[in-house]
């Protein structure tokens, strides 16, 4: 009995190492097709000023860093799924008699089961889920804040995008998740009705920040913005485009920056 007990034990480890090569496999080939196309794109248009050598470094590093990042990130993950997964399995297979455990020893098993199953695991049967896959939330949240800390929070472009690119999608799904659990107010408006209330209010606040506070805008935004809201009187207007405009208005000539000066600040083009 024993031994069938170890042999299924080690069956799930081996299992579990396969879905941990699966995953540092499946991150690096994906961050590699995902930012390589994406680097080079923005690296020709808005990094002119490098020389081909150095834009090819650029492109390159950016493509390493996300894919490496992904990889390990995966890798991770999944290792400590897999060890909360097994420390679920045996402290459910433990068989205490009672009158056995003293007070010491119940308080650390306790605390144990809490850290690994959390608070709402008592008396629930426990169903082994797939190689890979958290075997509750509380797993998933352990092990994605511990990655999270540890992979991505060294500060960079690339993952500063990255966690912003996920606050956004964890906001709408929150809100989503809090709509089909009815809670209100949530659940009395659907997404078409909220979206535009979402944009005025977005839209309102960026700029009412960029007029009365923009050294608190992100730089690469602040940029961006004043080629587009911003105007140039010292740039003159081509004589072509002078000849189209009233006679009332070309006392006061001006044009727009050029664009391309704001864009070439942002934020996953720039990673300097």
């Amino acid at each position: 009995m024993e031994g069938s007990s170890a042999s299924s034990v080690n069956e799930k480890v081996g299992q579990e190492f396969a879905a941990i090569w699966q995953g540092l496999v499946g991150g690096a080939l994906y961050g590699v097709r995902i930012r390589l196309p994406h680097a080079l794109v923005m690296t020709v248009l808005f990094k002119r000023h490098l020389s081909s050598k150095e834009k090819l470094r650029t492109i390159l590093k950016l493509a390493k860093e996300h894919a490496s990042n992904l990889a390990a990130f995966a890798a991770l993950y999944k290792t400590v799924l897999g060890l909360l997964k097994l420390l679920s399995l045996q402290i459910r297979r433990l068989e205490i008699k009672n009158g056995e455990e003293g007070a010491f020893h119940w308080l650390g098993r306790t605390l144990l089961t809490l850290l690994v199953d959390g608070s709402r695991s008592g008396g629930r049967r426990l169903v082994a889920r797939p190689p890979g896959v958290a075997q509750n939330g509380h797993h998933a949240l352990i092990a994605g804040a511990l990655g999270g800390y540890c992979i991505w929070g060294r500060y960079s472009s690339v993952n500063y995008q990255i966690a912003l690119y996920l606050a956004s999608r964890v906001a709408v799904g929150g809100i989503r998740l809090a709509s089909q659990r009815g809670v209100k107010p949530f659940s009395n408006i659907s997404f078409r009705q909220c979206y535009p209330i979402l944009s005025a209010t977005v839209w309102g606040l960026v700029m009412m920040l960029f007029e009365e506070h923009p050294e608190v805008l992100q730089p690469s935004l602040k940029t961006s913005m004043e080629s587009i809201y911003r105007y140039d009187t010292t740039t003159p207007i081509a004589p072509s485009v002078l000849d189209r405009i009233p006679s009332g208005i070309k006392s006061k000539p001006s044009m727009p920056r050029s664009m391309t000066s704001g864009l070439s600040n942002i934020d996953f083009i720039d990673e300097s």
